[in-house]
């Protein structure tokens, strides 16, 4: 089902001239997840974004669905045994995107170690009885001389141990477009680059609905809804801050920090976490993907541009310090980063503000005096449940049950499997069907592992991209993020539909004019704007390439 320009236009024309039951201020995961939550009961509902989906901390995690197991540090059981089991349902709905992995947790005797001899083990299988994993995928044991196979150039000074256990590998963009994709399919009106400006309100005071800048266009309208929902993440505080009554700030944004090496600079085999070894009580993620290694993150208090937070000078010498401490013979330094980016945590302000990394991941729904209900906190991982909170709190703000719906059932866009069957068994019937019809293996397995089974509607492309200068694998990629999934720019497609700025830097330069050339025969650029929109990528490629800092 197709989601383009040509559909957010009629989307906005819609949401002009209909009233909502709800509207979901917000387009990152969260709001996401709401959204397919109301439209699978049948809801009429929309959804405005003022940057593009998931610009926000949705496409600057740590790029993980993992159960938090740090969080049993601070004896948060609950919160890890709910995200734990949401691990294996974000899995079987999206298998193309969310993939088990072992991953290693090197355990050391040094001073704050997080997990000691004793508590790692204890941890280890706490985490896996929470997340209810299978006997497949549980948790071993392994002595300091595998632990250093596995990691090779790992601190060997005071090393015990390590745990292998179960977390999962995810592109955090990419699950985010997949469930609104699958939003849209079930009758959710979405649209990007639409920004909430202030709201209205009904003759006792209460919102009843938004007035809202289309940022495409310059023009602005109103939006009539029974009940808006601020999923807004760290902006959340801004769009409580445009009622008419003075609302006190919740949240405590805090910036998160990581960096991408080439693989051969710090050859780990599998993702790795570990205490910094800085004493400071923080963790350090450490993860191979596609040729390259990333690692981070920092976990400061932020104030700032949140649309933009800077990388500093004292992230670099922070992570830095902290991943030569554990891989001494790497000797990384900023000229060994190739890219990088930093997003902010959506967190609640604590009544006893303590570190930042103490604070709890809990989400939490509150409605003001106006009606406004606001979702805060939260991780990626809980995006589901925190969705079907948020619905049960709209339920009664409305007095009316909506059907029942169990999202653990709907399959997101590309994980469409039949029942019985596994991805895999979809995968090699599908790239013969990609080699068939003209690409290389290598091509056509890219593609069905980033695209599942909507691979068959990326080869409906190959026709219109025969004159793009692009290889066939991008050129593909970039006609399906314009019909199928709103990529209005450069940037949306080469930072959230696809990871090649982030993970491909090398190749940025000679895909950019290709891209260009592709994207403005699509939309019917002229000069003025393919300048523009040229300089805009430029400007994306400089911010993650750290070019300020060199």
């Amino acid at each position: 089902m197709k989601l383009s320009a040509e559909t957010r236009t009629e989307n906005i024309d819609w949401l002009q001239n209909n009233q909502l039951d709800l509207l979901v201020i917000g387009g990152g995961i969260t709001g996401a997840g709401i959204a397919l939550h109301a439209s699978a009961k049948k809801m009429a509902v929309g959804l405005i974004e003022m940057q593009d989906f998931a610009a926000g901390t949705s496409s600057r995690s740590t790029k993980l669905v993992h159960g938090g197991l740090r969080y049993l540090k601070n004896f948060e059981v609950e919160l890890v045994a709910n995200v734990a089991r949401e691990r294996a349902i974000i899995h079987h709905n999206a298998p193309h995107i969310v993939q088990p992995r072992k991953m290693l947790l090197p355990v050391y005797d040094e001073q704050d170690a997080s997990f000691t001899d004793f508590s790692a083990e204890i941890a280890l299988q706490l985490y896996d009885q929470l997340g209810e994993v299978s006997d497949e995928w549980r948790y071993s044991l392994i002595p300091k001389e595998e632990v250093r196979k596995e990691a090779p150039g790992i601190k060997e000074e005071g090393l015990i141990k390590g745990g292998l256990y179960l977390d999962y590998l995810n592109d955090d963009a990419r699950l985010t477009i997949s469930i609104l994709k699958t939003a849209h399919q079930q009758g959710a009106k979405i649209a990007n680059y639409v920004k909430a400006v202030g709201y209205l309100y009904d003759e006792e005071n209460r919102i009843n609905g938004v007035k809202v800048a289309d940022k495409e266009t310059g023009e602005t309208f109103s939006i009539y809804a029974r009940v808006v929902v601020n999923a807004t993440g760290p902006w959340s505080d801004e769009t409580r801050h445009m009622q008419k009554n003075r609302q006190e700030s919740r949240m405590l944004p805090t910036k998160g920090v990581h960096f991408v090496v080439d693989h051969s600079r710090l050859p780990v085999k599998r993702t790795i976490y570990t205490d910094t070894g800085l004493q400071d009580h923080r963790m350090l993620f450490i993860i191979p993907r596609n040729g390259k290694t990333y690692f981070g993150t920092t976990d400061t208090p932020y104030e700032g541009d949140l649309v933009d937070p800077k990388i500093t000078k004292e992230d670099v010498t922070y992570l830095l310090e902290a991943i030569n401490m554990r891989f001494p013979g790497a000797n990384l330094t900023l000229a060994d980063i190739e890219t990088g980016w930093s997003g902010l945590r959506p967190l609640i302000q604590p009544e006893d503000a303590k570190d930042p990394s103490d604070i709890s991941r809990e989400h939490e729904i509150f409605i003001s005096e106006e009606g406004l209900v606001t979702i805060g906190g939260g991780k990626l991982t809980d995006y589901r449940l925190m969705a079907e909170d948020t619905l049960k709190t709209i339920e009664s703000l409305l007095d009316k049950k909506f059907l029942e719906v169990d999202t653990a059932t709907i399959h997101l866009s590309g994980g469409e499997i039949k029942a019985g069957y596994t991805f895999n068994d979809y995968c090699e019937p599908a790239i013969k069907r990609g080699v068939a019809a003209g690409l290389s293996e290598a091509d056509a397995r890219a593609l069905v592992d980033w695209y599942g089974t909507d691979f068959e509607s990326v080869l409906e492309g190959l026709d219109a991209v025969k004159k793009s200068r692009l290889p066939v694998k991008d050129a593909l990629s970039l006609q399906y993020a314009m019909q199928y999934e709103m990529a209005l720019n450069l940037e949306d497609y080469f930072l959230r539909r696809v990871e090649t700025l982030l993970f491909d830097y090398n190749r940025m330069r000679a895909l950019l004019m290709p891209a260009l050339e592709q994207m403005a025969a699509h939309y019917q650029w002229g000069e003025e704007k393919q300048q523009k929109e040229k300089e805009k990528l430029i400007s994306a490629m400089e911010r993650a390439h750290l070019t300020d800092l060199r």
